[in-house]
């Protein structure tokens, strides 16, 4: 007899929100390639979640010929985490379907028995499919997922580095999603490896004993929906290598770039580069007629810092000297988006990095008046 009760209808709820968030990724207008990578994701960890959805309301009872039914897809999940990553930022691979070998395999493992009769399944389950292929398959996802979340995260870290040697409005971009999408997914694979442990110990636990794991990946489907959605729109700008060295200055032996740094910096302070605030590392080198390669190597040689925080840092002295002055009317934000600022998220970060404290309690010790 079907009946849903508490655990199946727990699990069917999740699974339907985190199909209609998906459904919402596929149709999202911005990175339509990493939202579909993302929304596959979610559909394939659904699917994980349905056999114990219809188990615990008894369809199996009813109807114990669905036992196989190719709905196991967790050898895509590594692939899907890592391209919806690299996708999103902007280093999408090149060749993407070999990554998906493993998980049709694994499909077949399932879809090949699935029509056979059910003593032939049975049969197959107890000789061959649940004492070595299903303890392999599960196994090789949870490799899968490691090896493939530790090539994403490397991706993330590569991107953020990018943004803070080539922009000044990385703050704005920040992936953050990113990692906190990959740590989400780092604890629910070690509450996963846990289970899976529990079972190799105690082989008479039953699917029942797992509802607390199918609870874990509900609650994954719902974050990994609600979050992908909230950032399906966010344009990160896309990271571009440096173009390759000049052919003139490359000839030159015994280069001084300290000192050449310093020339650009002195441009940069003379004119008021920094005042511009689309102002990017690759913009920077064009005005000053090098590339972003010699830019970086002599801004670093002569500063000791990066060009995020350089022109940051420019701009900070300037609203300082301004704040000091006591006399002027316009509001913190006016300053800042005069000084070259383009958002009240990065300037109150960098202000805070670079002065140590908020522009607000920075005006206010700026106006106090001296002690005696």
């Amino acid at each position: 007899m079907i009946a849903f009760g508490p655990m199946s209808i727990t699990l069917l709820i999740c699974a339907a929100q985190g199909l209609l968030l998906a459904g919402l990724l596929l149709r999202a207008r911005q990175n339509r390639a990493a939202n579909r990578w993302l929304a596959l994701l979610i559909i394939a960890v659904a699917a994980l979640m349905t056999p114990y959805i219809i188990g615990y309301a008894g369809f199996y009872e009813q109807w114990p010929w669905l036992s196989f039914a190719p709905l196991s897809y967790t050898l895509a999940f590594g692939p899907l985490i890592y391209l919806y990553t690299a996708t999103l930022l902007g280093a999408a691979p090149v060749r993407v379907w070999p990554r998906f070998v493993p998980v049709t395999v694994q499909f077949l493992a399932y879809a090949v028995v699935f029509p056979f009769p059910l003593a032939a399944k049975d049969w197959w389950n107890g000789v061959a499919h649940e004492p070595v292929i299903d303890p392999l398959l599960d196994i090789a996802a949870l490799v899968s997922i490691a090896a493939y979340s530790i090539a994403a995260y490397r991706q993330y870290r590569a991107y953020r580095i990018w943004l803070d040697d080539n922009r000044t409005d990385g703050v704005d971009f920040d992936p953050g999603w990113i990692r906190n999408f990959l740590a989400a997914l780092a604890l629910i694979t070690l509450i996963w490896a846990g289970f899976l442990l529990a079972k190799w110990l105690d082989p008479a636990r039953d699917y029942f004993d797992q509802f607390p794991l199918y609870v874990a990946f509900s609650a994954l489907v719902l974050y990994l929906g609600i979050g992908g959605w909230r950032n399906a729109d966010t344009a990160f700008p896309q990271a571009t290598s440096a173009a390759p060295p000049e052919p003139l200055e490359s000839a030159v032996p015994g280069r001084d770039w300290a000192a050449q740094g310093r020339l650009w910096l002195g441009r940069i302070e003379a004119e008021h580069l920094w005042r511009d605030p689309g102002l990017t590392l690759a913009g920077l080198a064009r005005i000053l007629g090098t590339n972003t390669t010699y830019l970086s190597r002599g801004l670093g040689a002569a500063a000791g810092e990066n060009f995020n925080a350089i022109i940051n840092r420019y701009r900070v002295i300037e609203i300082q000297r301004v704040l000091a002055r006591g006399n002027d009317p316009r509001d913190l934000l006016t300053l800042a988006f005069d000084a070259g600022f383009n958002s009240k998220a990065s300037f109150n970060r960098a202000f805070l990095d670079i002065a140590g404290m908020s522009p607000s309690q920075w005006r206010l010790k700026s106006q106090k008046p001296p002690e005696i």
